[in-house]
């Protein structure tokens, strides 16, 4: 799936030093210290936003740890990517949506 130089510049202004990452088939960016809402333990996290379809879901946003201080949520994904174990929350998104658009659906799981 190709993204637009705006859609990842759109990206790059919550995460100046956004990277985009190949592994095992599938291309995710790559933040560093994402900001989560007010009342997460963390407050920042590194995340890896997967923008297409990624276990049974349309995207997803893995964590670098699981989040606290937020909803009880679901945590059932698990991922070993670039050396690290990952943490996603059940969390269900549409398809078509831009890269901001994912990402801010799935911070509002968290609020």
């Amino acid at each position: 799936m190709n993204f637009s130089p705006d859609e990842i510049n759109d990206l790059k202004k919550i995460a100046p030093e956004l990277k985009t990452i190949q592994e095992g088939g599938y291309t995710y960016f790559y933040i560093e210290k994402l900001q989560l809402p007010e009342g997460c333990i963390p407050e920042i996290v590194e995340a890896l936003l997967c923008p297409t379809t990624h276990s049974g879901y349309p995207c997803r946003l893995f964590f670098s740890s699981k989040i606290s201080g937020c909803p009880q949520r679901n945590w059932n994904g698990n991922l070993r990517a670039i050396g690290k174990n990952w943490f996603a929350i059940s969390w269900k998104t549409r398809t078509g949506l831009t890269l901001i658009e994912m990402l801010s659906i799935h911070l509002k799981a968290l609020k």
